[in-house]
């Protein structure tokens, strides 16, 4: 008998090819083998994704320590743990994004369009047939405006911030250093936690619409403490260090920001120029 996966050679009696380690698989496939495979490889406890979200909740740094160390076969791969994160939260919010736009609007009263319209045409009177009625043109467009927005917010948010990971991995490297650890594995440590951020924030969206939409930016909290908390842990820090930590985090964060911008900048103006050039 030969494995199907390799062509190594087995044993009659084998349950496991000794060279790929798959699994020899003699019976043939059924619904009730299908239901229980479902149950036990996708929702059971012993998945590795399952798993690793459950310990991440209670134990962060131990999640992460005992993966860079090398316990590799515990927890699900970083970076898998990301994409299913990302995947499952741009679905939720994809699907929900207009029921959640709908609830912005209505949490938005009477008088924050009005202080806002006012701001923007000082010169109109109020309680004036123009006034009214530039008003009401005013906060059609706002609503609009916001609408499209929020949802474009919701759809694109997950997939920016999964694209961005290099550079949170450089904020890491530049606020705790390369001292304890090197770059790949910030990069590990931020691809678990943002994977877990978006998992999180995906619940509290869902709480979000049943509740208050307010409530989703609770996850914005949950991201923060358990990103210091996580640090702290790895990096044994006091709590002074980490405050010290969160400040510098804020000071290169902006930096690296406008950094970003002026090169974004030079380099439209360079495009510019040389589109001028080349088509006068």
């Amino acid at each position: 008998m030969n494995c199907r996966n390799c062509e190594n050679i087995l044993a009659d009696d084998a349950d496991y090819c000794q060279s790929c380690g798959a699994k020899v698989i003699r019976e043939r496939i059924t619904l009730k083998g299908l239901k229980s495979d479902f149950f036990s490889n996708v929702l059971g406890l012993d998945n590795l994704f399952v798993r690793t979200l459950i310990h991440f909740v209670t134990s962060p740094d131990k999640v992460i320590s005992e993966y860079i160390s090398g316990t590799r076969k515990r927890y699900i791969n970083p970076f898998a743990f990301l994409v299913i994160g990302t995947a499952v939260a741009t679905f939720i919010f994809n699907f929900f994004s207009d029921d959640y736009s709908e609830l912005i609007l209505a949490t938005q009263t009477e008088s924050f369009y009005e202080s806002l319209f006012s701001m923007s045409n000082p010169d109109i009177e109020k309680n004036t047939v123009e006034y009214q009625e530039k008003y009401l043109e005013y906060k059609k467009e706002q609503a609009e405006a916001n609408k499209v927005t929020q949802s474009f917010m919701l759809k694109y948010f997950n997939i920016i911030a999964f694209m961005l990971i290099p550079f949170y991995t450089f904020l890491a490297v530049m606020v705790f250093g390369r001292k304890r650890f090197n770059y790949g594995e910030h990069l590990v440590i931020n691809s678990y936690l943002l994977g877990f951020g978006l998992f999180s924030g995906t619940l509290f969206f869902l709480l979000g619409l049943l509740i208050s939409p307010s409530i989703y930016f609770v996850s914005s909290l949950v991201v923060i403490f358990y990103y210091l908390f996580t640090y702290k842990k790895l990096c044994s820090y006091s709590i002074g260090q980490m405050i010290l930590k969160l400040l510098k985090f804020v000071v290169v964060l902006i930096l690296s920001t406008i950094v970003f911008f002026i090169f974004a900048i030079i380099i439209g103006i360079i495009i510019g120029y040389m589109r001028a050039m080349i088509f006068g």
